[in-house]
């Protein structure tokens, strides 16, 4: 069967929908929202639901994620009582990789990186200009390759 190719605005529902059926896969509960949230594409938690979280998706079906350095560039130290997670989908493979992080990781590892890119540049973008674009590797997320256990709110075992 020949893949199919996904129109633009079809990327990021179809990764927000491939971690909402995971996590239930998984045995807990997630839900997408039909408009935009700013900063938060699904809403999950535990069986119980005494642990809810908030989850932002950033998909792809090739090459890299994309951020924003203004909105998502933090220096920020663990946290191990977050509440917020980035997972990173790859739609490009047969069946969908995914990468899950905390959002303080996320945050200080852009901030890290970009920081890193202006001091190799002179303190400014290589090309000039004001866009906050960021790309994002896979090299730089393998770690949390399928770290759903970051989550807090799936069964383990």
């Amino acid at each position: 069967m020949p893949s199919m190719k996904l129109h633009t605005g079809q990327v990021g529902p179809a990764g927000e929908h491939f971690v909402a059926a995971e996590i239930h896969r998984r045995g807990g509960y997630a839900v997408t929202f039909s408009g935009n949230m700013k900063g938060i594409d699904l809403l999950a938690s535990d069986a119980e639901h005494l642990r809810k979280i908030a989850i932002q998706v950033k998909t792809k079906t090739a090459g890299s994620w994309h951020a924003n350095v203004a909105r998502d560039a933090h220096p920020r130290q663990e946290d191990p009582t977050e509440e917020k997670f980035w997972i990173f989908v790859d739609l490009g493979p047969e069946h969908p990789d995914f990468y899950i992080a905390p959002a303080w990781w996320v945050e200080n590892d852009i901030h890290e990186h970009h920081a890193a890119y202006l001091a190799r540049h002179g303190g400014q973008r290589a090309r000039g200009g004001t866009s906050q674009h960021h790309a994002i590797t896979s090299k730089r997320l393998t770690k949390w390759k399928d770290r759903w256990d970051v989550l807090g709110i799936l069964p383990v075992g």
